[in-house]
């Protein structure tokens, strides 16, 4: 098998058995790794410890995939804007392992090589970095130059070494890397004029050449031993390069043309004739492969796949539907006698298809963790839930004991960042958020079966998106379209009712108290009659949440700020005085919750940096150290109750729910 392109890896034999693979939407592919153990009692306890592993389920954001194996065994590599690595076992689909903390500022492309007897994967994204799958550890320090952003061009061998070929640190130059000791190897190769978009490793004549192609067209060859350019031509059909490939002393290129219908020229490096390879329609070349003795390019467009001869541009076999997954495609290779394509979409899934019959093998899987926009937690049956609410349109439930899901995901119209909270409904726990279906109005789903028992029409989209909702018992407080503060209580009869704030930019509600901030004020008003309390407070900028809570026997609001210079820093106020209480936080929070732990109030913080903190309100002062853990900011935090023992829960923009030990702050 001749490895063609950035993605296409050799795979050993074996039988193929995709299609015993589980439904993601029943049970979503990251959750399925290894048996999470459940959280167990222990005669030390040691608050602050991550309980068990990470949950990862919500699936969304672009994926990279790469086809390969480790020790021997078939697997898919992905990456994505998380920052991780996932390997899956390419025939139970099923995640092994831990993800791998690989990327800096996103996993934009991955090269899967055997190296030395290691399995290798090159990942670029933010720097460069080789990693050995099998030990999960770093082969190289991060590569990162100015530059580097980082356009991995191409992969491969060079005087016993192996190497990447990257933009350099000046404009249009290029820079070659050893991935062994990641310094630069020879050299920057200089004669671009316009930035490379495309490139390649491979031999011609004994000597190890690279081929490039930029934005102007033009392509170059370059001795990599010398760093002198070779030749140089231009493509005749194509406006744009996508990718080049080397075979057999011809480099291939392939690309599109202003209107974005595709091409694909072949460059003799050895007599310097470019020629077009002629195909029929309006499709892209997306990958070269050797199929059946023959080498094909695979071609996607208008949702269909084709496989077409390469010297002919003969189409082989019937083209087949893609449901429209071509725009990202992944990586070809073999799964026993089986030549495979692995397509990875804009949502996270991944798909597996035969080429010579077009048929798919097994059911999606999702194959990147995307973000958590928000969480909230309840208890469904005694068993203490997480939900959470993802970029992907599903909501999802978590045992928070065997971290496993509760349920099957929930799809929903869930507005993008809106917020979300747990209610109850004549006793029973429900999950409240906005939906678009119904014109950005609130809807209540019962927890347990995660069946529709209420809406309201009340329009909770605001001209800076979507306000906080804050809940205490039945009682949910929104803060609707045109700035103004609503009460909804859920019942028989779910009744509305307005307060008459307006310009409304927060709200919060607890016990008899409803608190609103408008602006720089926060008000405070009666719930039972709906009239305001007191003087209003000046808090000194735009509320982002707001919270109330009990503290040293006064009713405290918690103010958590939207704008710089005090972004995410908290502020503390007496409801009754309207004073300042306490001191205030100068930090940079993305969530916040405020809660009882035994006979104490907590303020519990996810910060821009994944660490989640726990504040005494009365000091503020840290009462654990920071608990580590997520990739990425933490976008919703909670607390809730275990076998009688509280524990913190997290969720993040790395996909993740992390639960955290706070044994001892009951105490």
């Amino acid at each position: 098998m001749a490895s063609f392109k950035a993605l296409t890896i050799t795979l050993g034999l074996l039988t193929l058995v995709c299609a015993c693979s589980a439904d993601p939407r029943t049970a979503p592919g990251p959750s399925s790794s290894p048996e999470i153990p459940k959280i167990t009692a222990h005669a030390a306890p040691v608050p602050g410890r991550q309980l068990g592993p990470a949950m990862y389920g919500h699936s969304s954001g672009f994926v990279s995939p790469a086809i390969g194996s480790v020790n021997g065994r078939p697997v898919i590599v992905t990456g994505g804007r998380d920052d991780l690595l996932r390997v899956w076992d390419l025939a139970t689909r099923k995640l092994i392992g831990e993800p791998i903390p690989a990327g800096q500022d996103g996993v934009d492309h991955i090269e899967l090589h055997h190296w030395d007897g290691k399995d290798i994967a090159v990942v670029s994204g933010g720097t460069l970095r080789a990693w050995d799958l099998g030990t999960r550890r770093p082969l190289t320090p991060p590569i990162k130059t100015q530059t580097l952003d980082t356009d991995l061009l191409a992969v491969g061998s060079h005087d016993g070494r192996h190497v990447a070929l990257t933009e350099g640190e000046s404009p249009f130059d290029l820079r070659v890397w050893n991935l062994t000791t990641g310094r630069a190897a020879g050299v920057p190769l200089k004669g671009h004029e316009a930035e490379p978009r495309a490139g390649a490793i491979g031999q011609l004549g004994g000597t190890t050449v690279a081929v490039t192609g930029d934005a102007d067209g033009i392509l170059r060859s370059w001795d990599l031993r010398t760093g002198e350019a070779l030749a140089t031509a231009k493509v005749t059909s194509m406006d744009y390069i996508s990718s080049i490939a080397i075979l057999e002393g011809v480099a291939v290129i392939t690309g599109t043309d202003g209107d974005f219908y595709g091409h694909m020229e072949r460059w003799d490096l050895s007599t310097g004739a470019v020629t077009e390879v002629k195909h029929k329609g309006g499709f892209l070349p997306i990958e070269l492969h050797e199929l059946d003795g023959r080498t094909v390019t695979i071609l996607g467009g208008d949702s269909t796949l084709r496989v077409t001869d390469l010297a002919t541009g003969e189409l082989i076999g019937h083209g087949w539907d893609s449901d429209d997954l071509l725009d990202h495609v992944a990586a070809v290779g073999e799964y026993g006698n089986t030549p495979i394509l692995v397509i990875g979409d804009r949502d996270g899934m991944l798909t597996i298809w035969d080429l010579r019959t077009g048929r798919q093998l097994g059911k999606p899987f999702f194959g990147y963790g995307g973000d958590i926009e928000t969480l909230a937690v309840t208890k469904v049956r005694g068993r203490a839930i997480a939900v959470t609410a993802g970029d992907d349109d599903t909501i999802r439930m978590w045992d928070l004991v065997t971290h496993k899901p509760f349920r099957a995901p929930i799809s929903c119209s869930c507005i993008e960042h809106a917020p979300m909270t747990t209610a109850t409904r004549d006793g029973k726990p429900v999950i409240i958020y906005a939906d678009a279906d119904i014109e950005h109005g609130l809807v209540a789903r019962d927890a347990a079966t995660g069946k529709r028992v209420d809406k309201t029409e009340l329009s909770v989209a605001s001209a800076d998106g979507i306000a906080q909702l804050s809940a205490d018992g039945s009682v949910v407080a929104a803060v609707t379209r045109d700035g103004e503060a609503e009460l909804w209580e859920l019942s028989a009869e779910s009744r509305l009712r307005q307060v008459t704030a307006t310009e409304v930019d927060a709200v919060a509600v607890g016990g008899r108290i409803i608190a609103t901030a408008s602006g720089d004020q926060i008000k405070l008003w009666d719930r039972a009659i709906g009239r305001p309390i007191g003087k209003p407070i000046t808090s000194g900028g735009q509320a982002e949440s707001l919270a109330i809570g009990q503290v040293d026997g006064k009713t405290i609001v918690f103010f958590r700020r939207k704008y710089a210079p005090e972004w995410g820093g908290i502020r503390l106020w007496d409801a009754t005085t309207g004073e300042p209480y306490g001191k205030a936080l100068s930090i940079r929070s993305t969530a916040m919750a405020v809660t009882r732990v035994g006979s104490r109030t907590v303020l519990v913080t996810g910060q821009n940096d994944g660490t989640v903190i726990v504040w005494d309100p009365q000091t503020m002062k840290p009462l654990l150290p920071p608990f580590s853990g997520h990739h990425g900011a933490v976008s919703g935090v909670a607390v809730t109750m275990i076998k009688g023992e509280p524990i913190a829960v997290s969720g993040g923009d790395d996909g993740s729910i992390r639960t955290w030990d706070l044994t001892g702050l009951s105490h």
